[in-house]
């Protein structure tokens, strides 16, 4: 009896040790991946050839060490049985290792750690899961590939171009994702959701090994009662921005503009192709970092509708500096979270908050984050530049209007697209929280005031 307890326990450390060092072995899975992401580049050979020599580095490093640990639990798992040898004066070759009983005692040691309660690193995913989005998601080159196989995969949808589609921008917290969220329900449009993750350059192919029903819809972090679940439209077309421009327009604190290459173009084009889903519905996103390349995408399409958002800004400041705090908080206990809204280009706020930078010259904003003053600031350096910017082939309309009157707003929306729009779900809803701006620079405050009168003044009137 004794030596079947042992045969337990024998099982329990293996499975165990297994679990315990199990980041170690996803550790080496992500830089054996990195390293044939590495042969795929299509970079410069000197520059290509040192990232070889050194995914081929981390990659040896990582093996030993996974050789180290195995040995390691190799070892501890015969550990007991030694001991059981050496003391009770026992041949080895005695030993049951062929009997019901031995199996039956290491499998039952072997289940007990898995029954263990194991913190989760992350609220909405598991430990498989940011396993498998680090694998997709960190290797631009494997990306790259899986868009061309799925351009393969479906090659008479891509050669179907449609110039015409819609994008919703705006800075953060302008209310974009409820409208665009309110436009695709309405109309015969095509978007990214949640259960395009993580394979989102690749969707047909994707859809084909993963394909959820309509899943149960949850309030999202934000805290602003808006729901979402696995087929609920999500900002996610950035990463594909991200991949083709290799994050070149991302420094340490800033999201700078930059222009798009024809190539990348026809890129955007073929990818839009391969999400909508079907050759009358029209693409449409949700995408807060288009005016960084806005002019230079308006150069290769005169077609395209853009509609960007505003609010009163104070209010809007107000809501940022909140979202920042909470983002914040959530990021310090769940590290995966912004890694997660770092792969998506989702630097809005949060402890990788950037600041948009439109030329050459540097953007210092000598405030606290912690304060109004911030955000005030941030607002004025974006809409400052979206008054000024040289195109004005966009729809400007005011989030207040939308809220007032979204029927107008979004019967204005659908002629502009030619589209027939459903309007049935549309409730209307009213806002007036009042901001207290005592404490705020009032040269600032000047300055944003001048901007917002200038924004209600060019907007979209409702009649």
């Amino acid at each position: 009896m004794v030596y079947y307890l042992l045969v337990g326990l024998s099982g329990f450390i293996f499975i165990g040790l297994l679990i315990y060092f199990r980041k170690h072995f996803f550790a080496a899975l992500e830089t054996t991946l990195s390293l044939s992401n590495a042969v795929l580049s299509k970079e410069d050979e000197l520059v290509k050839q040192k990232k070889l020599i050194k995914a081929l580095k981390n990659m040896l490093l990582d093996l030993g060490k996974n050789i180290g640990l195995l040995a390691v639990i190799a070892l501890t798992t015969c550990l007991p049985v030694y001991f059981y040898i050496l003391l009770g004066n026992v041949e080895f070759q005695s030993l049951d290792t062929s009997s019901i009983w031995f199996f039956v005692s290491m499998s039952l040691g072997s289940i007990i750690p898995f029954l263990i309660k194991r913190k989760k690193p992350s609220e909405d995913y598991s430990e498989a899961s940011i396993l498998f989005h680090k694998l997709i998601l960190n290797n631009y080159n494997i990306g790259r590939l899986l868009f061309s196989f799925d351009s393969r995969f479906k090659k008479e949808k891509i050669s179907e171009k449609k110039e015409t589609f819609l994008i919703i921008s705006g800075l953060a917290r302008a209310g974009t994702t409820s409208l665009t969220d309110q436009l695709f329900k309405a109309g015969d449009f095509s978007s990214l959701d949640y259960s395009n993750m993580p394979l989102l350059l690749a969707p047909n192919l994707w859809k084909k090994m993963y394909n959820p029903k309509k899943a149960k819809l949850k309030e999202r972090k934000h805290g602003d009662k808006m729901l979402f679940g696995l087929n609920t439209i999500e900002a996610l077309e950035e990463y594909f921005f991200k991949v083709f421009l290799n994050d070149y327009f991302i420094s340490k604190n800033h999201l700078n503009k930059h222009e798009i290459t024809e190539e990348v173009y026809d890129n955007y084009m073929k990818y839009q192709a391969l999400v909508r889903q079907n050759n009358t519905s029209t693409y449409l996103s949700k995408n807060n970092n288009l005016i960084l390349r806005y002019e230079s995408l308006r150069k290769f399409n005169e077609s395209f509708k853009v509609v960007f958002l505003f609010r009163k800004p104070e209010v809007h400041a107000y809501s940022l500096l909140n979202q920042h705090k909470r983002f914040s908080e959530f990021q310090t206990d769940d590290e995966f979270m912004q890694t997660y809204l770092d792969w998506l280009g989702h630097h809005e706020f949060g402890n990788n908050q950037k600041v948009f930078k439109f030329s050459d010259k540097d953007v210092t904003i000598a405030c606290d984050k912690s304060t109004l003053n911030y955000w005030l600031a941030i607002w004025l350096n974006y809409y400052d530049y979206l008054l000024n910017m040289e195109d004005e082939n966009y729809m400007l309309i005011e989030y207040s209007d939308y809220l007032n009157e979204p029927q107008k707003v979004m019967e204005f929306v659908g002629n502009e697209m030619n589209m027939s729009l459903d309007y049935s779900h549309l409730i209307p809803f009213s806002n007036h929280r009042e901001i207290d701006t005592s404490g705020c620079d009032k040269q600032l405050l000047e300055a944003v005031n001048t901007v917002y009168d200038k924004l209600k003044y060019k907007k979209v009137v409702f009649k």
